[in-house]
């Protein structure tokens, strides 16, 4: 009896101040912002569509604001209206300035204004939200877009394209305009009934969920989740990395670069975020940026062999490749599988393809790029000497006697090549790009065959057939290039 009265006490002493402190809660006001109406079909059409079921849960799990939508007949706005002498249709829509007055009345913290439309021609929704903070009269935060219909089971979903927007809204808000606002404990709620589980139920742990909506693919419904694992367990890096992983996965660099910020003040040691920014900022273009953020990492993390090689992918990739020789260089001479291939990068990369140390490495779809742009330059180069020997072949006075040692050593050049590159085993996803990029070499090695006959008969149909060869393997290599895997971030 005692356990119990202290429970009764406890929950109302836990009730008590929830509500004392629920004040303290910034409180947002959302105002529709209506489209006129149109014509379709010869008949008024609406295109206005209602985001407040679809918004409004999202907001509230975020435990910041307390969330609540403008109504004329809300008794606040009645008591204003009766205070000013408004008339009704005032109310109805209420201008900038007197949204403004209103939200005073309500002991806002927040404005916002909603609206989202669809055209009947158009599988979207085209999207505009805004907020102003009382007292500043520029917006604080504004956004506008579209949103496509979501496709389940063959049909389109509208509901699903509905609250995929209203949660992405949601971690906006919370990630770049509430970022600092503290989260308010969840609410008490009496214990619901038992219910027999259903086996399609979403489960009620946010790491489970997070890990299921994640396997499906759903990366927009997993958001919230995981932001709700992170703010959690603020110091666990693995969750953080997930969440800054997605938000690239879903073309959100921005908040993908404040969460690397964060973490990296929380885990500076931690070699992942280094690669993770070095990821990024080449996916967007700035190679020396990447390198840059890599040199960093591996000057205060020297034994880090994940940054080493990644900085020296990096090198090659940018054609420094004595750089990336001297990055090599520490670990040159250790026997291991990543050694070896950034060895065997090297022999293709300084054209150094003689007496080939034997190397079996698989191609994988991260290592793709770099090897067909190191081999492809292989290639590009051979094609410009057998252009170049036709040139001078076809010139007034050739020179035979130095043009014949010149077209075989370029048959021995096209024999190494086709060794470097069979070097590889390919993956599935890197079939095609190494059968295109092999075939090429094998058109070249004829090419140069040809034109050494040339070169020693003088018979116009060896040019020839080397200069189709020639023209064949370039096409070949574009069509290499084009297969090219597609890597997500």
């Amino acid at each position: 009896m005692q356990r119990v009265s202290r429970l009764r006490l406890w929950l109302m002493l836990t009730l008590v101040w929830a509500w004392t402190h629920a004040d303290a809660q910034p409180k947002l006001l959302i105002f529709y912002d209506r489209a006129p109406k149109t014509q379709h079909n010869n008949q008024p059409y609406d295109p206005n569509i209602d985001l407040k079921p679809h918004l409004t849960p999202f907001l509230e799990e975020l435990r910041k604001v307390q969330v609540e939508w403008y109504r004329p007949d809300h008794p606040i706005a009645q008591q204003f209206a009766q205070r000013r002498d408004l008339r009704p249709e005032q109310l109805v829509e209420p201008s900038p300035a007197l949204r403004a007055q209103l939200a005073r009345a309500w002991g806002a913290t927040y404005v916002m204004t909603v609206r989202c439309t669809r055209t009947p021609e158009k599988p979207e929704y085209e999207y505009r939200l805004a907020v102003w903070e009382l007292g500043k009269r520029a917006p604080v935060w504004e956004t506008e877009g579209f949103q496509q219909l979501t496709v389940r089971s063959g049909q389109p979903s509208e509901i699903a394209a509905l609250q995929s927007l209203g949660r992405t809204l949601a971690v906006r808000l919370d990630t770049e305009l509430w970022e600092s606002l503290p989260r308010v404990a969840a609410p008490i709620r009496a214990p619901a009934p038992a219910s027999t589980p259903r086996d399609d139920a979403p489960p009620a742990d946010p790491k489970q969920l997070a890990e299921q909506l994640l396997r499906a693919g759903r990366y927009q419904e997993a958001l919230l989740p995981l932001r709700a694992l992170v703010n959690a367990e603020p110091n666990n890096p693995d969750w953080r990395m997930q969440l800054i992983r997605l938000y690239r996965r879903l073309n959100l660099p921005t908040q993908a670069k404040q969460e690397l910020e964060r973490a990296a003040q929380l885990h500076p040691h931690d070699e992942r975020l280094a690669l993770e920014w070095a990821s990024l900022l080449r996916a967007e273009g700035n190679l020396a940026g990447a390198i840059a953020r890599l040199q960093d990492a591996l000057g205060a993390q020297p034994r880090s062999t994940a940054v080493r090689f990644a900085l020296f992918d990096l090198l090659l990739e940018g054609g420094d490749v004595s750089a990336a020789e001297r990055v090599l260089q520490p670990i040159a001479e250790q026997e291991n599988a990543e050694v070896e291939y950034r060895r065997y990068l090297l022999h293709g990369a300084t054209r150094q393809l003689e007496n080939l140390p034997p190397v079996n490495a698989t191609l994988t779809e991260e290592r793709a790029a770099l090897w067909l742009q190191i081999g492809s330059g292989l290639l590009a180069d051979l094609a410009s000497e057998l252009l170049d020997l036709r040139r001078l072949a076809a010139s007034p006075s050739p020179n035979w006697a130095e043009l014949r040692p010149r077209s075989e050593r370029a048959i021995l050049t096209a024999l190494n090549i086709g060794q470097w590159l069979n070097c590889v085993e390919p993956t599935e996803p890197t079939r095609k790009l190494v059968a295109h990029t092999r075939f090429a070499s094998q058109m070249l090695a004829q090419a140069a065959q040809h034109m050494a006959r040339y070169v020693l008969s003088r018979k116009t149909e060896e040019e020839e057939r080397a200069s189709l060869l020639r023209i064949e393997a370039m096409r070949e290599l574009e069509a290499a290039k084009s297969a090219l895997p597609q890597l997500q971030p």
